[in-house]
C-alpha cells in the first residue's frame, strides 16, 4: 500500500514563497491595468471639466446669487407694503444658509498629449514600486502608504514635475518580514484578497457615468461631431440667459436697496 508523503515544514516554505512571488506578479500587473484604466477615466474627466464642467458650477452660482436677489427684492417689496417682517423659512435660510461662492475659476488646460504620456508612464512606474499592497510587514505597508499618497496628489495634479521629483527621491526600500509559515501564509490571502478587490474595481470602472459619457463622445467623434463642445455651447447659452437675469434683478436691487437701507449682496 502506497504511503502518502508528509510535506515537512521546508518544503511547505519553499511552496508558499513561490505562490506569494507568483501572487506579487498578478498583483503588480492588475495594479498597472487598473492604474491605466483609471488614468484614461481621469483624462477624459479633466477634458469634461476644462470645457463643460466648469460651466455648470458657474451656472450654479448664478442661479443661487438670483435666487438671493429675488428674496431681498421680494423682502424690500414687503417693506413698502409696510409688512416689515419675513417668513420663518426665510428667517432661517438668512440666518444659516451660507452664500454660494460667485463664479469658480476655470480649471487649468489639460496637459499636452507627450506630458499626459509621460505622466501615466511614471505614476505606473511609482505604483509599482511603493504600492502599499506590495509591502512586507505592517511598518513597511505605513511607510508605503505615506509614500503613495503623495504619487497619488501628483498624479491628481497631473503634475509632470512632481511625479518626476518623487520618481528621483524616492528610494525602494527593502523590508524583509519572518520567514514562517503563517506569515507567508497570511502574506498570500492578502494578495488574494487585494487582487479581488482590484478584479470588482475593473468590473464597475464601465459603469461609471463619466466613462459611459466618453464612449458616447468616442461615437459621436467618428460621426463628425464634437459632442463635448456642443455640451459647452449649450451651457453657455444657459450661463447667458442666467447671467442677463442676475443683472437685470442686480439693477432692481441697486435702485432699491439703498434707499430702503439694505445692504448690497457680498460678491
Amino acid at each position: 500500500m502506497a504511503h502518502s508523503h508528509a510535506e515537512t515544514t521546508s518544503e511547505k516554505l519553499n511552496r508558499l514563497r513561490a505562490a506569494v512571488e507568483q501572487a506579487k506578479t498578478e498583483l503588480i500587473e492588475k495594479e498597472a491595468e487598473l492604474a491605466d484604466r483609471l488614468a484614461e477615466v481621469n483624462a477624459f474627466e479633466f477634458a469634461f471639466e476644462a470645457r463643460v464642467g466648469y460651466l455648470y458650477d458657474l451656472l450654479e452660482a448664478l442661479e443661487a446669487e438670483i435666487e438671493r436677489y429675488m428674496e431681498r427684492l421680494h423682502l424690500i417689496r414687503q417693506k413698502q407694503q409696510g409688512q416689515d417682517y419675513a417668513s420663518v423659512d426665510v428667517q432661517y435660510r438668512r440666518a444659516w444658509q451660507r452664500p454660494a461662492d460667485f463664479a469658480p475659476t476655470p480649471p487649468p488646460q489639460p496637459p499636452s498629449p507627450t506630458d499626459e504620456a509621460e505622466i501615466r508612464r511614471l505614476y505606473r512606474q511609482l505604483a509599482r514600486r511603493f504600492h502599499p499592497d506590495l509591502g512586507a510587514d505592517e511598518l513597511d505597508r505605513a511607510r508605503r502608504t505615506e509614500k503613495m499618497a503623495a504619487i497619488n496628489a501628483a498624479y491628481a495634479a497631473r503634475s509632470l514635475a512632481e511625479l518626476a521629483a518623487l520618481a528621483q527621491s524616492l528610494e525602494v526600500e527593502h523590508s524583509t518580514f519572518e520567514i514562517s509559515v503563517e506569515a507567508l501564509q497570511a502574506e498570500l490571502e492578502r494578495c488574494q484578497r487585494r487582487l479581488r478587490e482590484i478584479e470588482r474595481e475593473l468590473r464597475q470602472i464601465p459603469h461609471r457615468p463619466s466613462v459611459q459619457l466618453s464612449l458616447e463622445v468616442k461615437l459621436a467623434r467618428r460621426r463628425g461631431r464634437d459632442l463635448l463642445g456642443e455640451l459647452a455651447a449649450e451651457m453657455e447659452r444657459k450661463v447667458a440667459r442666467k447671467t442677463v437675469e442676475r443683472d437685470m434683478l442686480k439693477a432692481q436691487f441697486d435702485q432699491l436697496g439703498p434707499e430702503q437701507g439694505f445692504i448690497p449682496l457680498k460678491r
